[in-house]
């Protein structure tokens, strides 16, 4: 038993157990106070550790599915273009999609200069899709916590927190979205995270919204909203508390100061390469909005409503934190869907909705933010209303309206995960691996999806969809025209989906000959149930 700590203060490592006089060793006083630290932050310890658990078991739960019909891969071919530019980056030829072709098809430059790291530790396409998935993860976890950090300001009842936590990561797409490769876990992070720093008050926390605004930005074009609807809500904080100093007005301004310098080099970059200072991918998605695309967002919202009722509920209820002075969950949710429903309501709907999976966040978050609210309310207004009563009624809201609705929506998201990553390993992978093994070294490709087959095959690509071919995207081409530009780029291989076959036969006329073909039988996610490949002769 701990006696006496020395009073000596020229010995502060010495104390006395047993009437003994012992020194500690500093590492003995690192541990103390790490002891001393989860002591007083048991709570974050707690939620840290469920959101390991919930958030890993959901993971581990998808890769076994998906590993159960097919190997480790990626279920959007998108995803290989955000490793192509990472080793781009990692070769020192950066945003450069094809070697010597400068390109600004990245959507998030963020995601990309993350993962450049994995290319220290490997080159094998496996062991970076493996890295890939790790990384995701860990962001889920991070984005799984910080739910549970905001449930648990507005009510100390853990268990109510765990299963706002348990309903974000049943999400039926969540799951699928965040571990296809894709930008939006770190995405998430970034436009989560301010949903805390905003309950500080400290001048240092101006600074750093600006920052993870900014970072938010290079994660993803659309996250520019994060900007627009934070920085005015601080702006509001700090009138309604009357701390608006000099101080703070510096704050302030070092806090859009620090979002303009994180964004700067990236729009140079764009304007630089293409003249537009956003990435052309924005440009070559975001196009007329016509009446058949507003029917479909319509038609999947409906669909979203019925078997997702706490999406409603989030923008009823989720109203309520704005009367807690919260209202950022909330607003984001609505900007984003709005933003989407004016420029882009088809695309978003595409490839498994996966545009409007963060909306379904942002609105599972209000709903249940809105439920505690209101139960809080009931609780401090009503005598009967008990703690007791209050967290049963809380429990049985979020069991009945957020996870039993969610759970089957959730394990048919597995297959569908399983499915589409099958998909993608059938096709752009295998497609990839053979061009890789019977093309010429220096072979020029003319290709529909850039993913997979850029990445694994290694060769100059031209990409028929612009993405990163910029003359493509905004040149609108005759057939003419196109056939002679892949002639004037030297194009060896056409490889194109089925459906495209009689188009660009009518291109290339009796120039192509098919040497490779692939078709799946259950395709849900790629272009076209095959895909072909065409030699050239000129």
């Amino acid at each position: 038993m701990l006696d006496s700590y020395s009073n000596n203060p020229e010995a502060l490592n010495v104390y006395v157990v047993g009437g003994i006089r012992m020194s500690a060793e500093p590492s003995d006083t690192v541990n103390n106070r790490v002891l001393i630290w989860l002591r007083q932050n048991k709570e974050l310890l707690i939620y840290f550790v469920a959101a390991v658990i919930i958030t890993s078991i959901s993971c581990i739960h998808y890769w076994l599915t998906a590993l159960s019909v097919t190997t480790i891969g990626f279920n959007l071919d998108d995803s290989w273009i955000h490793l192509e530019f990472a080793r781009s980056i990692f070769e020192g030829r950066a945003w450069e999609y094809s070697p010597g072709y400068p390109s600004t098809g990245s959507t998030s430059p963020l995601w990309s200069i993350l993962l450049a790291g994995l290319f220290f530790f490997t080159t094998d396409p496996i062991s970076l899709v493996w890295g890939v998935m790790i990384v995701s993860a860990l962001f889920y976890i991070l984005c799984t916590f910080i739910v549970g950090l905001f449930f648990s300001q507005l009510i100390e009842n853990k268990l109510v927190v765990v299963l706002g936590m348990v309903g974000f990561v049943l999400i039926p797409s969540n799951t699928w979205l965040m571990l296809s490769g894709m930008e939006y876990p770190l995405l998430l992070f970034l436009t989560i995270l301010p949903i805390i720093i905003l309950e500080k008050s400290e001048l240092q926390y101006d600074i750093l919204l600006g920052i993870i605004a900014g970072l938010a930005f290079l994660s993803r074009p659309e996250a520019v909203l994060l900007a627009l609807i934070v920085f005015p809500i601080r702006l509001i904080q700090h009138i309604s508390r009357r701390d608006f100093t000099k101080e703070r007005a510096a704050s302030i301004y070092f806090m859009f100061l620090s979002a303009f310098l994180v964004v700067i080099p990236w729009i140079l970059q764009c304007i630089q390469t293409s003249g537009n200072p956003l990435p052309d991918t924005f440009y070559v998605k975001v196009g007329e909005v016509t009446p058949y695309h507003i029917d479909v967002w319509d038609i999947f919202w409906g669909s979203f409503f019925s078997t997702m009722p706490f999406l409603l509920m989030g923008i009823i209820v989720g109203v309520a934190l704005f009367f807690r002075k919260r209202p950022y969950p909330w607003l984001f949710a609505i900007s984003l869907a709005l933003l989407y429903r004016f420029t882009m309501p088809y695309q978003a709907m595409i490839n498994n909705s996966r545009y409007v999976t963060p909306i379904f966040s942002f609105l599972l978050i209000s709903c249940v933010a809105g439920f505690l609210i209101f139960g809080d309310e009931l609780k401090q207004n009503v005598r009967e209303f008990t703690p007791d009563l209050a967290h049963g009624t809380l429990s049985a809201l979020l069991l009945i309206l957020v996870i039993v609705p969610s759970t089957l929506p959730y394990m048919a998201q597995a297959n569908v995960y399983a499915t589409a990553t099958k998909n993608i390993n059938e096709m752009q992978v295998d497609i990839g691996m053979w061009i890789q093994d019977n093309t010429p070294a220096d072979a020029v490709l003319a290709i529909g999806d850039i993913g997979a087959i850029r990445f694994l095959s290694n060769r100059v690509i031209i990409d028929l969809v612009g993405l990163v071919t910029p003359e493509i995207a905004y040149g609108d081409f005759s057939i003419s025209e196109l056939r002679n530009f892949l002639r004037s780029r030297d194009c060896d291989y056409l490889v194109i989906f089925g459906k495209w076959i009689s188009h660009f036969g009518a291109v290339m006329g009796d120039r192509i000959e098919e040497v490779y073909s692939v078709a799946i039988p259950d395709n849900i996610i790629c272009g076209d149930d095959s895909m072909h490949v065409f030699e050239i002769t000129w």
